[in-house]
């Protein structure tokens, strides 16, 4: 039968159906793999942390990078690094760009009253920061961390930062061999302390290590120490940090000008050379005998591992016996500078996220670093952690594991607990003008008969002190006058102008839900797009 007329010339070509259906099902089979099993790379998103971990500190959070980013590949960290003992560097720099109105994604911060320096200078205040507090409590850190390390980063109830890390302050690090040359006891109070010192440098021995490159921060980290020592009282610890240390009391007074005597003292049996090195720099003195006391914290211990493979014992059995210490070859030793051991002196390393367009990717680093994975990476290799159910030691020295164990036993005593005031225990300010005050007035006065040094201290303390009273006022005109809560002070301490009937907790600008921070489309729709039009296009080009 003959096709119509009007069909003349139009019939179908006998390899058009056969085409479109291998068309239609390559089109649909490539939808089907774009779809649901080709995932194409995604752009990688980088975090920016200002931070001042450069060499110590370093390699502990390279390592929390690598994993943060094996968690959530679709992030990066990149660190913008400020080098500087305790921040003396990057505490300013960061200030400054709070001040110019653009921080960084994430910020490294000590807790501590210095913490509150960037609230009082950013140009909005709190509402220029995530609130942590209701973060803290989602990722249950109220119930698994140690309360006292969270009421140290807590003001008035609200957290402006996640802890990462818990550094204990006031530690003495010694070599034991060369105590045990000389035969001299280990220096378990501070009379033996200065006894050991006084018989090494009558041999000629450098008995101390007190760099003074950092800027202050090595003499502020001494003194500070032997100040609690002398005392032994915490309660004029807290009132220093609060800024209410009465030096008009004789009582008081006297304390003070006996650890700036014994400060100068042990500055005047240094090693030469001493003033330009940093703390680092001495670290390879102390291993090697050339001298043999050195105040800092326990992050000194993870610095000798990492990059002078040195481990760093604790002062305590099994290790403090002189046989075992030789037949080890124990080189360095820690313990809380002596007279102090009855406080734990906090230094926390912690994450601020500034509120804006970043502060999802932000929040997403802070929590993870903050997490108990995330704390297993970091510090294995820096400081200890606050959760406080670890029963294995994971960390790399038993100096850690010595630290962490002491940290649950004073977990039951918050009058036990202090702030060290030379990392974070002062606002940025007055710890800036106390560095200085160290580092010009006292340190370059070593004679111990220079009581003219001692009293130009006493009057630039005496300032610095006023400073830090204002700026705590003016944070309890904010709602953030103390540290902790009012049912749980930081070290069981409330300055003298907490009003216990009317403080309230604050958790204004918090982040209540930051469920879409980490949401990714599972497919590209332009690939559809793409491929719609494609089949159109084939559709169309067909000849009926």
């Amino acid at each position: 039968m003959k096709a119509p007329e009007e069909y003349k010339g139009k019939q179908r070509k006998p390899w058009v159906i056969p085409v479109v259906i291998v068309v239609v099902i390559v089109v649909i089979g490539l939808g089907v793999y774009f779809g649901f099993v080709y995932h194409p790379p995604k752009k990688v998103k980088t975090i920016y942390f200002y931070t001042w971990w450069a060499t110590e500190g370093k390699i502990a959070v390279d390592k929390e990078y690598a994993a943060f980013h094996h968690a959530y590949p679709q992030y990066a960290v990149k660190s913008e690094l400020k080098p500087g003992a305790g921040g003396t560097e990057a505490i300013y720099a960061i200030l400054a760009d709070i001040k110019a109105g653009h921080p960084p994604d994430a910020f490294q911060a000590h807790f501590g009253p210095q913490l509150i320096s960037y609230i009082e200078d950013a140009p909005n205040g709190a509402k220029d920061f995530v609130n942590m507090t209701p973060i803290a409590q989602k990722m249950g850190l109220f119930s698994n961390a140690v309360t006292q390390v969270l009421m140290a980063g807590t003001y008035n109830g609200t957290m402006f930062s996640l802890p990462v890390d818990v550094h204990r302050g006031a530690m003495l690090y010694f070599n034991p061999q060369v105590l045990i040359k000389y035969g001299l006891p280990l220096p378990n109070n501070l009379t033996t302390l200065i006894h050991d010192s006084e018989v090494l440098h009558s041999k000629g021995v450098s008995a101390w290590a007190v760099p003074g490159d950092d800027g202050g921060w090595d003499e502020f980290n001494l003194w500070e120490d032997i100040f609690l020592s002398v005392t032994g009282n915490g309660t004029l610890y807290d009132e220093a940090m609060y800024g209410v240390l009465n030096l008009s009391n004789p009582t008081i007074l006297n304390y003070v000008n006996e650890a700036s005597k014994i400060f100068q003292q042990f500055t005047s049996y240094g090693y030469s050379g001493e003033s330009s090195q940093t703390w680092t720099q001495a670290i390879p003195k102390v291993i090697d005998g050339q001298a043999v006391f050195q105040a800092n914290g326990n992050w000194y211990c993870n610095y000798a591992y990492d990059f002078d493979n040195t481990t760093t014992y604790p002062n305590a059995a099994p290790y403090n016996n002189t046989s075992y210490i030789m037949s080890h070859d124990i080189k360095l030793m820690s313990m809380p500078f002596p007279g102090t051991s009855r406080y734990y002196v906090l230094v926390d390393d912690s994450v601020v996220v500034p509120a804006g367009p970043s502060q999802n990717e932000g929040l997403t680093f802070a929590e993870y670093f903050s997490s108990y994975s995330g704390q297993l990476v970091f510090t294995k290799w820096k400081a200890v952690t606050f959760y406080k159910n670890i029963t294995n030691d994971y960390y790399n020295t038993p100096g850690q594991w010595y630290n962490y164990e002491s940290l649950l036993n004073h977990s039951s005593n918050a009058h036990s607990f202090l702030y060290q005031l030379s990392d974070g225990g002062f606002f940025a300010g007055p710890y800036a003008d106390l560095d200085s005050a160290f580092l010009a007035t006292i340190y370059a006065h070593p004679n111990v008969n220079d009581s003219s040094a001692r009293a130009a201290f006493v009057s630039d303390l005496k300032s610095t002190l006023a400073k830090e009273k204002s700026d705590w006022l003016k944070a309890n005109s904010l709602g953030y006058g103390f540290m902790g809560t009012l049912s749980d002070p930081f070290g069981g301490y409330l300055p003298p102008w907490v009003n216990n009937t009317s403080a309230s907790v604050i958790t204004s600008n918090a982040v209540s839900d930051n469920s879409n921070v980490n949401s990714t489309s599972t497919f590209n729709g332009n690939i559809y797009s793409t491929l719609m039009e494609f089949l159109d296009n084939v559709i169309a080009e067909v000849k009926w």
